[in-house]
């Protein structure tokens, strides 16, 4: 087994390339093979070589089933891991085997929603989102302990290289926000490098830089994906058909009137761009381009050196109203010498939402009068059969309340507090996530899925601001994944029986020292 190029090169601070292969509905990938074929016989070609797991929300090859023909050539796989198909068990299985593969450049992702399968829509999963699929994989890294009946043991440590993506485009405040706030989530649960979303806008892409040079994050290394589009892909992406892409009007129109070469030269264009200021690499994509298209971006972003700069109009393609972390300043860039550009849109608190804050404090904070009625009750029954006694009865009204307000679904394991009281996480968000959004929420802010609501967390970021609270809480508290053996009981509870996930969640911070050298 061949040394980890992209760990060696971020190591040495050397810009890397790599390519994203999308494996499709199919054993068979002779494009795939042919291009993993051609870089290794290619004398400076891609050395890493990144595989999709079930893009778009459809059946598709996983990854491990194609990284050993990427070793086999002696080059560097990185396997996409998602949440969607497959339960925290199936995940930490799916782990074993990639280590036993001896693959340890894992990128963590929440997954794209469901919309075709064998006779039908795919049941979601979603038990562990990237955020909570780090957590696993940085556990696995020292060796996850469990028990064999009275025994306690140990899995074998393997010295996973996790990485994570972020959405640096996004239009709105709360949108942006969120998935910075999201990334640091991700940093302070094992992350050790980013991929970003695909995007056409190189100033939102240099904020996120600047955004991690302000919170003392710089160490980490940024590889910004680099998508080569037809003028079809890009109107389908615009239509929300791939889920969470930013796509310009202008770049449409040019793609309209272009052919492949000019397509490579505005890669290219991009890859001269990131290199020039400074980021980790470049991670190239596109549908059916070859190994040669990747090495004439790479050569010709080589020939464009810092032209680039005198061509920012190509790179800096806005839509209208674009929300900016900083004000604009004179290089064209944002001006991050500024603060940030916090509460852009207006925001403010319903009835119901008073009203729950209200009962919060009363009835439901650790230490509040209810709170120490209700748990002097059911903390005092300690007979097996306490759900069904007179107290814990009581509180089924409160599930009531709960499902025709917030969309409950009596999970027994209530984040609604962290929320703002807005939408439940678990009823009203498709993939069901604890600690933060996808990045897969649209244009304006809805949903992936459902067009007709914002996304929740977009709702819990205003509701906050709102409240006068610090909206970091959302960088710096780690909920934990959803106790299934809570499932269909009463939430309140549990909580007040400090079952549910209240005194589990943990205060994090992204590291801000660099790792040591490997």
């Amino acid at each position: 087994m061949g040394p980890n190029a992209l760990r060696a090169a971020l190591t040495r601070g050397e810009f890397v390339y790599s390519a994203e292969l999308v494996l499709g509905r199919d054993h068979a990938i002779p494009d795939a093979e042919q291009f993993v074929a051609d870089a290794a016989a290619t004398a400076e070609g891609i050395r890493v070589i990144s595989a999709t797991d079930l893009p778009g929300g459809n059946p598709a090859l996983p990854p491990e089933a194609f990284v050993a023909a990427v070793q086999a050539q002696g080059l560097t796989p990185i396997a996409h891991l998602t949440g969607k198909d497959g339960n925290r068990a199936f995940l930490e299985g799916r782990l074993h085997a990639l280590a036993r593969l001896g693959v340890a450049n894992i990128l963590c992702l929440t997954g794209d929603a469901h919309k075709d399968g064998f006779a039908g829509a795919a049941k979601p999963v979603y038990d562990l989102d990237s955020v909570l699929i780090l957590d696993l994989v940085n556990a696995m890294r020292a060796g996850l302990p469990y028990s064999v009946g009275p025994r306690q043991a140990q899995t074998t440590p393997f010295d996973f290289f996790p990485g994570a993506a972020v959405n640096p485009y996004k239009t709105r405040e709360p949108d942006q926000m969120m998935q910075l706030f999201k990334l640091e989530l991700k940093i302070a649960s094992g992350a050790q490098y980013i991929i970003t979303q695909l995007g056409y806008n190189l100033r939102k892409l240099y904020e996120l830089k600047q955004y991690l040079r302000r919170e003392g994050l710089e160490h980490i290394p940024v590889i910004p994906s680099i998508y080569v589009p037809t003028a079809t892909i890009a109107k389908l992406m615009r239509a929300g058909e791939v889920a969470g892409c930013v796509v310009p009007d202008a770049l449409i129109q040019a793609l309209e009137g272009e052919k492949k070469p000019q397509r490579l030269e505005r890669a290219a264009l991009m890859v001269a761009a990131v290199k020039g200021l400074d980021f980790a690499g470049a991670h190239i994509g596109g549908f059916g381009l070859s190994h040669a298209d990747f090495m004439t971006i790479r050569e010709r972003a080589a020939e464009i050196g810092d032209g680039w700069r005198d061509r920012l109009d190509e790179l800096i393609l806005e839509v209208p109203g674009e929300y900016y972390l900083f004000p604009k300043g004179k290089d064209g860039f944002s001006d991050d010498t500024q603060p940030y550009q916090i509460g852009t849109m207006p925001y403010g608190l319903s009835f119901t939402q008073r009203l729950c804050r209200a009962i919060n404090q009363l009835m439901i904070a650790e230490g509040s009068p209810g709170a120490r009625f209700w748990a002097a009750r059911l903390r005092g029954d300690t007979k097996a059969e306490w759900r069904r006694g007179f107290w814990y009865q009581l509180l089924a009204a409160a599930d009531v309340f709960k499902r025709r307000t917030f969309g409950c679904v009596q999970c027994g394991d209530c984040v609604a507090d962290y929320l703002g009281y807005t939408l439940c996480s678990q009823g009203r968000c498709y993939k069901e996530l604890r600690n933060g959004p996808c990045g897969g929420s649209r244009i304006d802010g809805t949903c992936e899925v459902n067009p007709d609501q914002q996304c929740v967390w977009n709702l819990a970021y205003l509701a906050t601001l709102a409240q006068h609270e610090d909206p970091r809480k959302f960088a710096e508290t780690l909920v934990p994944p959803r106790d299934w053996s809570l499932n269909r009981t009463h939430s309140l509870a549990n909580h007040y029986k400090h079952l549910d996930n209240t005194p589990k969640r943990k205060s994090v911070s992204a590291s801000k020292e660099p790792p040591p050298d490997e």
